[in-house]
């Protein structure tokens, strides 16, 4: 009974793990517009890689409640994993948000407005934060590609 109970508890345990929030890189943009991309906003994620765009919390909870947010003069998209709730549920209780309401913007044609783009597991979060630059997602673990890295 106990070897049960260590191994629910140690293989379950990843689903209890808060995710990790990734961001587009800004790989082939010149220095000088990428520095006025990052002063486009006042409460920026620090500590990560240069090349990775900055976003605030605020940007991001806007995002996910599908306002538009402009970075740069271009529109910030969003990714979310529709197939797992308790991912998703994480990841937008981490922003002081109800999985609720990113749900009902997931059933309304808002989305299409919002840069919203729905995915069905990290795989193709990777792919919708590539494809939709720039762009926001979260992860389980942490990952680094030549377009994706961790920004908070």
């Amino acid at each position: 009974m106990k070897a049960i109970l260590i191994f629910v508890i140690c293989f379950s345990s990843n689903s209890w793990a808060d995710p990790v929030w990734h961001c587009s890189r800004n790989q082939d943009m010149p220095a000088a517009q990428v520095a006025a991309k990052e002063d486009s906003f006042s409460i920026a994620a620090v500590g990560y890689a240069s090349d990775v765009i900055s976003v605030s919390i605020r940007d991001l909870i806007d995002i996910y409640s599908g306002a538009p947010v402009q970075l740069g003069g271009e529109k910030l998209s969003a990714c979310f994993v529709l197939g797992n709730e308790s991912m998703t549920s994480s990841a937008l209780k981490s922003l002081g948000m109800q999985p609720a309401a990113i749900q009902s913007l997931s059933r309304k044609s808002t989305i299409v407005q919002s840069n919203l783009y729905s995915v069905v597991d990290e795989r193709q979060m990777l792919q919708c934060i590539q494809r939709h630059f720039p762009a926001v997602g979260y992860l389980s673990q942490s990952t680094e590609t030549a377009q994706v890295a961790p920004c908070f």
